[in-house]
């Protein structure tokens, strides 16, 4: 029979602890430039002992120099060297010309820009512009009222997020608000016609439970908490009547700008705009879309000739129609702001080498303020010299907080001069490996995978796969993120290994050329390869490789006119 007995027992053993400072400089491994600026802004708003280095800060520049790596010591002595005589232009021509060749890629406005017209404007989004509407229509009382529900529930895409009845499941009011249109007959519920059929009859077998698991939709801001109920109604209770009133007040909100708005199906979206183009609603346009959507999304148009007993040319007409709709009508609403991507680091080519250069223009450049460093020396020197005053439980107070924010600031500066170090290397290790991408292009990618690199700068492969993380570089080939020159290989058998990288440009460009009439299917890619480039690969992996490019098979990619 087995006995427990309580007792002490000691053992050695190491364990990692994630202090807050070293999970801040893990965190800031990965950020990318944006992130980090970002993070930089709040530290200089919650730290009152950070602020932005001085340009001229001569000292601070000298202790950087001195904490960089060998290779970038090497390069600044360099550069410090030149003198304003013929090196230093070549120099110019050579480095700060590539940086300059970057900013205008960067820029393609005039040289002589307004600066308003430089300033960053919201844009106008789909709910702001289909409320001008709403404001500037006939909607009256209770129609008003549901009007603005419905509004409510329409997507960034312009689609009514929710079905008609779960709309009325959920929100009590709106309930009520049908309920005595019904009763005062104040709307006409919408009669079903064979054109615009009443799209929410697909919801009618929905129950409760299934609303309950599907989650309470995300509202505008205009509708209230409480006009959402936790239990929704049941749904025998709600009627045909009751959803065509809803209706009713949809079509209406369908006729605003932008075309198709407001519409459940994309089969709808589409309908609608035909109509509001003015097609009849027995063209054969709606007719496709009306009883041969499927046919249409899988491009069959000589059975979709077959079974509406029409011309081929024709049905060919009805497709190119259909093609120039917007299936989002709010696509160009409420677009964001283009971010431009801006390198990290700089490799360009100065005279028979390549030159490293990190790019430290847009990161701001950070210091304890002098004011707090002397503040700490006196207090300090008057601990050492055993000084007392009345408002010691004060001082120290104070002088515990400024010393916490200092080490803060401190080991951030750190973290971040780390962090540029590590971009540095492995920047430096990239063009070791990936020399010949360097000097003749894509097609000279080699497989090259985190380990390599991490054994060559010495860091754990995480720290690299961080590091590689929404991080770009200039090249001679163009601005790549750095994760770009991490890629896999497919053996060829004679020991040659090929970047995976360098097959799907090969299939792009294959694609790409194409006759659109009669795409190439994944079969004919593979042997195009063979033949054309000797590279060996399977059809499947061509498959895999076209999806990852998220290029459309051949059936779909086929131009029908």
């Amino acid at each position: 029979m087995a006995t427990m007995r309580m007792g002490l027992e000691m053992k050695m053993s190491q364990q990692l602890i994630m202090t807050p400072q070293l999970q801040q400089a893990i965190k800031l491994l990965q950020l990318s430039r944006i992130e980090l600026e970002e993070l930089i802004d709040q530290n200089l708003i919650e730290n009152p002992t950070l602020e932005l280095s001085p340009v001229e800060d001569d000292d601070d520049n000298k202790e950087e120099k001195e904490e960089q790596p060998q290779e970038a010591k090497s390069l600044l002595e360099e550069q410090a060297q030149l003198s304003y005589d013929d090196e230093w232009q070549n120099y110019i021509e050579s480095g700060a010309g590539v940086m300059q060749d970057v900013r205008s890629r960067l820029n393609d406005s005039d040289d002589i820009s307004n600066p308003l017209e430089a300033t960053i404007s919201k844009s106008n989004s789909l709910m702001d512009h289909l409320h001008w509407q709403f404001d500037m229509s006939s909607f009256r009382g209770v129609e008003k009222e549901i009007a603005e529900y419905l509004i409510g529930n329409i997507d960034t895409d312009g689609y009514l997020a929710v079905s008609l009845r779960e709309l009325l499941a959920i929100n009590p009011n709106l309930f009520k608000l049908v309920e005595s249109c019904l009763e005062e007959n104040t709307i006409q519920p919408y009669i079903e016609d064979e054109v615009l059929p009443l799209f929410d009859r697909a919801h009618e077998t929905r129950t409760a439970l299934e609303i309950r698991k599907k989650g309470r939709k995300k509202q505008a801001p205009s509708l209230d908490e409480e006009d959402i109920q936790e239990e929704p109604l049941d749904l025998s209770i709600i009627t045909d009547e009751m959803c065509g009133i809803l209706e009713t007040v949809l079509r209406k909100i369908q006729k605003f700008d932008p075309p198709g708005v407001g519409a459940r199906t994309l089969q709808e979206c589409l309908i609608n705009q035909l109509i509001i183009l003015k097609l009849s609603p027995d063209s054969l346009s709606v007719r496709i879309l009306r009883e041969n959507m499927q046919l249409l999304e899988q491009k069959d148009l000589k059975r979709i000739a077959r079974l509406q007993k029409a011309d081929i040319k024709e049905v060919v007409k009805s497709y190119q129609v259909i093609t120039e709709l917007e299936p989002k009508p709010g696509r160009p609403f409420g677009g964001e702001v283009t971010q431009y991507v801006i390198p990290d680091v700089f490799i360009y080519k100065r005279g028979s080498e390549y030159v490293v250069n990190m790019n430290q223009e847009t990161i701001p450049r950070l210091r304890i303020n002098p004011y707090y460093q002397n503040m700490l020396k006196a207090q300090k020197d008057e601990s050492g010299q055993g000084k007392k005053n009345s408002g010691d439980d004060n001082q120290d107070m104070t002088f515990q907080y400024i010393l916490e924010k200092v080490k803060s600031g401190d080991w951030l500066m750190k973290s971040i001069e780390q962090r540029q170090k590590t971009i540095f290397r492995v920047a430096k290790s990239i063009l070791k490996f990936q020399y010949e991408f360097f000097e003749k292009g894509i097609d000279y990618l080699k497989p090259l995978v985190l380990k390599d690199v991490a054994e060559d700068i010495e860091v754990h492969e995480s720290t690299v796969s961080r590091i590689t993380t929404n991080k770009y570089v200039y090249t001679p080939q163009g601005i790549f993120e750095l994760k770009y020159f991490f890629t896999s290989g497919i053996d060829q058998g004679d020991g040659d290994i090929i970047s995976s990288k360098k097959i799907k440009d090969y299939i792009g460009k294959l694609i790409e050329t194409e006759n659109k009439k009669k795409p190439f299917t994944d079969l004919q890619i593979k042997n195009k390869l063979l033949d054309d480039a000797g590279i060996k690969v399977a059809r499947r992996t061509v498959a895999k490789y076209r999806e990852a490019m998220n290029i459309l098979p051949s059936n779909k990619r086929k131009k029908l006119y």
